[in-house]
């Protein structure tokens, strides 16, 4: 039985080690990197209050989005917190095997190498918001105009080697959509026939029809498009996501 109801379940991306430095310095400054030894304080402390609960092990979801390889200094750690659950939620093209950055994370690789921080790419007329409203295809166009460059391959990114590892570690895999963008205002139609095709594939990957709505966000009328589609489980964020009461949908809290 899992205890998503009753716990708090953290959404975590980016770990560092001591004070952030290069990519880490960036999502740290969004709240998107924590500290790594607080952060396994922090898991210890919840998986103690599972114990104090009683509550069934395994039955506390710890959840990781965008398929960072910064995971990988966890992949022994939830051996020891019985109570805990980790569950990895990757993007459609990760599990097919691209491990390049997503198109935001490409900006701020871009960013760190030349030293700029977030508020000051104003002046290339783009900004966060506006990107995360786009598809990943027109956030990437966009980027190539700009002549940010691409990394076809990157370090940071999970290899499809190193999810199978973490899976025989008895990590739950599952689905983060078909496309990282705000899915919210997408046409109906055409958001089932993506998340259907996504919701197949994590199936067949081996891991679980569970979703993690990108970015957090949806709605009434997206989470009753995911339950057609066949997921599950649905995950937002609390700070995203505001006052949707969906019997499917689960909320997280972002540790930074």
């Amino acid at each position: 039985m899992i205890s998503s109801r009753r716990t708090e379940i953290p959404c975590l991306h980016r770990i560092h080690d001591g004070d952030p430095t290069g990519y880490h310095r960036i999502s740290h400054s969004i709240g998107m990197s924590i500290e790594i030894n607080e952060l396994k304080c922090r898991l210890r402390e919840l998986n103690n209050n599972g114990i104090e609960n009683g509550v069934d092990d395994h039955s506390i979801l710890v959840t990781f989005d965008d398929g960072w390889s910064d995971v990988l200094q966890l992949s022994d750690f939830f051996e020891e917190t019985e109570k805990l659950q980790p569950v990895l939620f990757l993007t459609r093209e990760q599990i097919l095997g691209n491990s390049s950055l997503l198109p935001l994370s490409r900006l701020y690789a871009w960013c760190d190498s030349w030293s700029i921080n977030l508020d000051e790419i104003q002046h290339l007329g783009i900004s966060r918001p506006a990107l995360k409203s786009l598809s990943q295809e027109l956030q990437h166009s966009i980027l190539d105009d700009l002549g940010i460059p691409r990394s076809m391959v990157s370090g940071q990114v999970l290899t499809l080697v190193e999810v199978a590892e973490l899976k025989q570690k008895g990590w739950i895999i599952a689905s983060h959509a078909h496309d990282h963008h705000d899915l919210r205002f997408d046409d109906s139609e055409e958001l089932l026939e993506g998340l259907s095709k996504a919701r197949n594939e994590i199936v067949e990957f081996g891991g679980e029809p569970w979703l993690a709505w990108p970015e957090g966000r949806c709605t009434m009328r997206t989470c009753e498009i995911a339950k057609n589609a066949g997921f599950t489980k649905q995950f937002s964020l609390d700070v995203e996501a505001g006052h949707v009461n969906h019997p499917d949908l689960i909320s997280r809290k972002i540790w930074s």
